[in-house]
């Protein structure tokens, strides 16, 4: 138990006599500065300045953004670290030994240089020099689409095709209420009757009602 005791006590000592920085409670409000400012090329300005910490961050109107921050780690050292973003990317630079900068994978390398090539033909475009400007390539069909292509035509020609010939007989079509009717005013009807001594007579009007029957006597025979 005393071996334990004074195993402890050890222990508390080295952390006190170790140079590692105390930082208590953060600083006061009054002792942060900051300042920002911008404009409307896209250009800006910004940073803050505190005891154990700071930053300051530009941007130009070419795109390129540098800035730097600092801190007070914890034995009490000022580690700084300088940045820059432009078209070579994004690169780092700190006064901590054991940080390094980080490498490109093969995607990213990919992926920056398409981003640039974009970037300036983009650029191509805004200053009018069409002729250096590849223009998109048109997509090509896929065996599917070809054949669905090939199938819909044809379907649409013969469909074309089946609605001239149904309008062009439509053309010769007469309507049955064109044509003229004409009343044709009927043939007397004899019924002849050898032993009365008469014959009737019908007829039709134009109207195609049928006339009440006359008698037309004959000669009586002797």
């Amino acid at each position: 138990m005393h071996s334990l005791n004074l195993l402890c006590l050890m222990i508390i000592a080295s952390a006190v006599a170790s140079p590692l920085l105390e930082y208590g409670a953060p600083p006061a409000g009054d002792s942060v500065s900051q300042y920002h400012t911008q404009d409307e090329h896209g250009q800006y300005s910004y940073g803050y300045v505190a005891p154990l910490y700071s930053k300051h961050e530009t941007r130009t109107v070419d795109g390129v953004i540098r800035g730097t921050f600092s801190y007070v780690d914890a034995r009490g050292e000022t580690q700084t670290t300088d940045y820059v973003a432009d078209t070579e990317g994004f690169r780092v630079s700190s006064s901590h030994g054991q940080q390094q900068a980080n490498e490109e994978t093969p995607e990213v390398a990919a992926l920056r240089a398409q981003h640039l090539a974009a970037h300036a033909q983009a650029k191509l475009r805004l200053a009018g020099d069409a002729s250096a400007v590849e223009l998109p390539q048109p997509v090509q069909d896929t065996p599917e689409v070809a054949a669905a292509k090939v199938a819909f035509f044809k379907r649409f020609e013969a469909e074309k095709l089946r609605n001239q010939l149904l309008s062009e007989k439509q053309l010769i079509r007469v309507p049955v209420q064109s044509i003229p009717t004409i009343a044709v005013r009927s043939q007397p009807l004899y019924v002849h009757q050898p032993l009365t001594g008469y014959v009737y007579n019908y007829h039709k009007s134009q109207t195609g009602t049928q006339s009440p029957p006359s008698r037309d006597y004959l000669p009586v025979r002797v």
